[in-house]
Protein backbone atom coordinates (compact mmCIF):
# COMPACT_ATOMS: atom_id res chain seq x y z
CA UNK A 1 0.00 0.00 0.00
CA UNK A 2 2.77 2.68 0.57
CA UNK A 3 4.07 1.93 -2.61
CA UNK A 4 0.84 3.25 -4.03
CA UNK A 5 1.00 6.14 -1.95
CA UNK A 6 4.86 6.86 -3.29
CA UNK A 7 3.85 6.28 -7.06
CA UNK A 8 1.20 8.99 -6.39
CA UNK A 9 3.68 11.44 -5.12
CA UNK A 10 5.89 11.19 -7.40
CA UNK A 11 3.51 11.11 -10.33
CA UNK A 12 2.18 14.44 -8.71
CA UNK A 13 5.81 15.85 -8.47
CA UNK A 14 6.67 14.64 -12.01
CA UNK A 15 3.54 17.11 -13.75
CA UNK A 16 4.37 19.58 -10.90
CA UNK A 17 8.17 19.96 -11.50
CA UNK A 18 10.80 20.53 -14.60
CA UNK A 19 12.29 17.47 -16.02
CA UNK A 20 15.70 18.21 -14.69
CA UNK A 21 14.42 18.54 -11.20
CA UNK A 22 12.51 15.22 -11.35
CA UNK A 23 15.24 13.37 -12.75
CA UNK A 24 17.60 15.19 -9.93
CA UNK A 25 15.39 13.89 -7.18
CA UNK A 26 15.04 10.49 -8.47
CA UNK A 27 18.72 10.22 -8.78
CA UNK A 28 19.35 11.53 -4.92
CA UNK A 29 16.59 9.06 -3.86
CA UNK A 30 18.25 6.12 -5.27
CA UNK A 31 21.47 7.25 -3.76
CA UNK A 32 20.46 7.61 -0.53
CA UNK A 33 18.46 4.32 -0.69
CA UNK A 34 22.21 2.45 -1.88
CA UNK A 35 23.73 4.37 1.33
CA UNK A 36 21.21 3.65 3.28
CA UNK A 37 21.48 -0.03 2.67
CA UNK A 38 25.52 0.15 2.74
CA UNK A 39 25.29 2.05 5.94
CA UNK A 40 23.06 -0.08 7.63
CA UNK A 41 25.31 -3.09 6.84
CA UNK A 42 28.41 -1.45 8.65
CA UNK A 43 27.01 0.18 11.48
CA UNK A 44 24.44 -2.83 12.34
CA UNK A 45 25.44 -5.71 10.77
CA UNK A 46 21.76 -6.22 9.16
CA UNK A 47 21.67 -6.45 5.44
CA UNK A 48 18.20 -4.66 4.12
CA UNK A 49 17.46 -5.47 0.58
CA UNK A 50 17.11 -2.29 -1.57
CA UNK A 51 13.02 -2.46 -0.90
CA UNK A 52 13.71 -2.27 2.64
CA UNK A 53 15.90 0.42 2.14
CA UNK A 54 13.68 2.62 0.34
CA UNK A 55 11.05 1.44 2.09
CA UNK A 56 12.60 3.30 5.19
CA UNK A 57 13.87 6.44 3.44
CA UNK A 58 10.01 6.68 2.44
CA UNK A 59 9.01 5.96 5.99
CA UNK A 60 11.61 8.59 7.37
CA UNK A 61 10.99 11.05 4.73
CA UNK A 62 7.20 10.68 5.72
CA UNK A 63 7.64 10.87 9.29
CA UNK A 64 9.60 14.25 8.83
CA UNK A 65 6.77 15.59 6.66
CA UNK A 66 3.91 14.96 9.52
CA UNK A 67 6.18 16.39 12.23
CA UNK A 68 6.64 19.45 10.11
CA UNK A 69 2.80 19.58 9.18
CA UNK A 70 2.17 19.47 12.98
CA UNK A 71 4.87 22.16 13.84
CA UNK A 72 3.24 24.30 11.42
CA UNK A 73 0.13 23.76 12.38
CA UNK A 74 0.55 24.59 16.71
CA UNK A 75 3.19 27.65 15.29
CA UNK A 76 0.26 29.19 13.15
CA UNK A 77 -1.07 31.42 15.73
CA UNK A 78 -1.10 35.18 15.53
CA UNK A 79 2.25 35.66 17.82
CA UNK A 80 4.31 33.25 16.47
CA UNK A 81 6.81 34.54 13.76
CA UNK A 82 9.45 32.58 14.44
CA UNK A 83 11.02 30.40 16.72
CA UNK A 84 14.74 30.13 18.72
CA UNK A 85 15.78 28.92 21.29
CA UNK A 86 15.13 26.47 23.09
CA UNK A 87 11.92 25.84 21.61
CA UNK A 88 14.38 26.19 17.74
CA UNK A 89 16.75 22.93 19.74
CA UNK A 90 13.67 21.20 20.22
CA UNK A 91 12.25 21.05 17.03
CA UNK A 92 15.23 20.24 15.48
CA UNK A 93 15.69 17.51 18.10
CA UNK A 94 11.99 16.33 16.82
CA UNK A 95 12.95 16.19 13.67
CA UNK A 96 16.11 14.26 13.68
CA UNK A 97 13.99 11.83 16.12
CA UNK A 98 10.95 11.24 13.54
CA UNK A 99 13.83 10.91 10.73
CA UNK A 100 15.33 8.33 13.01
CA UNK A 101 12.13 6.42 13.54
CA UNK A 102 11.78 6.50 10.20
CA UNK A 103 15.01 4.06 9.79
CA UNK A 104 14.41 2.15 12.78
CA UNK A 105 10.96 0.86 11.03
CA UNK A 106 12.04 0.63 7.88
CA UNK A 107 14.76 -0.88 8.66
CA UNK A 108 14.42 -3.20 12.18
CA UNK A 109 17.76 -1.89 13.79
CA UNK A 110 17.71 -0.57 17.21
CA UNK A 111 17.37 3.75 17.38
CA UNK A 112 21.67 4.11 18.17
CA UNK A 113 22.12 2.26 14.75
CA UNK A 114 19.02 3.80 12.99
CA UNK A 115 20.39 7.11 14.18
CA UNK A 116 23.86 6.47 13.05
CA UNK A 117 22.33 5.34 9.91
CA UNK A 118 20.02 8.53 9.40
CA UNK A 119 23.20 10.97 10.11
CA UNK A 120 25.26 9.25 7.38
CA UNK A 121 22.44 9.57 4.71
CA UNK A 122 21.98 13.10 5.83
CA UNK A 123 25.74 14.03 5.22
CA UNK A 124 26.57 11.77 2.20
CA UNK A 125 22.80 13.48 0.42
CA UNK A 126 23.92 17.04 1.59
CA UNK A 127 26.80 16.70 -0.12
CA UNK A 128 25.72 15.38 -3.40
CA UNK A 129 23.10 17.85 -3.34
CA UNK A 130 25.82 20.94 -2.79
CA UNK A 131 27.66 19.96 -5.00
CA UNK A 132 25.21 19.40 -7.91
CA UNK A 133 22.87 22.28 -6.65
CA UNK A 134 23.52 24.19 -10.10
CA UNK A 135 22.82 21.12 -12.06
CA UNK A 136 18.94 20.79 -11.62
CA UNK A 137 18.26 23.90 -9.87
Amino acid sequence: MHYLLFIGAFIFFAFMAPLKLTIAVCALVLFVTVVVKISAQVVSGVSPTLGESFKSVFYASLLVALAMLAFVSFSSGPAVHHVDGLPAIAVMVGLFVAYTLGFQIGIGTSFGASAVVALISTLLSGAILWSVKGLAF
